[in-house]
C-alpha cells in the first residue's frame, strides 16, 4: 500500500481521498441525517394537524352533538317517529299515522287490523292489514308519505282491484295491503 502511495501521482491520491470523503458523507447522510429529517417532517405535519384541531371552533363536545344529531336522524329515517315508543303504544301510533296520511293524501282508510308476525333474527314483525279505497295517483302518494312518516315499513302482501274497470286514467282502486314493521327485540338477560 505504501508503494502505491509513493508511486502514484498526487492527482490520483487526491481523487481517491475526495472519493473516500464523499463516500463517508453519503453514508452519514443516508443512515444518520435522512431518518432524522423524515422524523422531523412527520412531527411537523402532526403538529400542524394538532394546531388546526385546537384552533378550529369545533370542540369535541360540538362534534359529539353533531354526530348524535346525525344518529338520531338516521334512526328516524329507519324507524320513523316510533323508534322510541314502547311496543304497546306502537300499534296505536301506526294506526294514527296511517289515518293522518290518508286524510292528507285523499285516500279513504276503511280499516286497519293489527296482528303479530314472526321473529326474524333479532327483529319482531308487527303486521297491519290495511284496507283502502283510492285513486291510483293518490295511492302512490300515500305510499310515499307512509314511508316518510313511519320509516322502514314493508308491503308484504297486496291485493288491488279496480272499482271502475273501464276507466284507465287514474282509476279508483280497492286495496288490501299487509304492512310490516320490524322492531329490534333485545334478548332478556336472565
Amino acid at each position: 500500500m505504501q508503494d502505491f502511495f509513493e508511486n502514484a501521482e498526487p492527482r490520483t491520491v487526491a481523487m481517491m481521498l475526495i472519493g473516500i470523503v464523499l463516500l463517508v458523507a453519503a453514508v452519514e447522510v443516508t443512515y444518520l441525517l435522512w431518518p432524522q429529517l423524515k422524523d422531523f417532517r412527520q412531527l411537523h405535519a402532526s403538529r400542524q394537524l394538532l394546531e388546526q384541531a385546537v384552533s378550529s371552533d369545533d370542540s369535541l363536545s360540538n362534534q359529539l352533538r353533531k354526530i348524535d344529531a346525525e344518529v338520531q336522524e338516521l334512526s328516524r329515517e329507519l324507524h320513523g317517529d316510533m323508534a322510541r315508543l314502547p311496543a304497546r303504544q306502537m300499534e296505536s301510533f301506526i294506526i294514527g299515522r296511517l289515518q293522518k296520511v290518508s286524510w292528507a293524501t285523499e285516500v279513504e282508510l276503511l280499516s286497519v287490523q293489527p296482528g303479530s308476525g314472526k321473529q326474524v333474527q333479532n327483529f319482531r314483525e308487527s303486521l297491519f292489514e290495511v284496507k283502502l279505497n283510492a285513486r291510483y295517483h293518490d295511492f302512490f302518494e300515500w305510499l310515499q308519505t307512509v314511508n316518510d312518516e313511519l320509516g322502514y315499513i314493508v308491503v308484504k302482501k297486496f291485493e288491488i282491484r279496480p272499482e271502475e274497470p273501464d276507466k284507465l286514467d287514474n282509476p279508483e282502486l280497492s286495496l288490501v295491503l299487509t304492512l310490516v314493521s320490524y322492531r329490534m327485540e333485545l334478548e332478556n338477560a336472565s
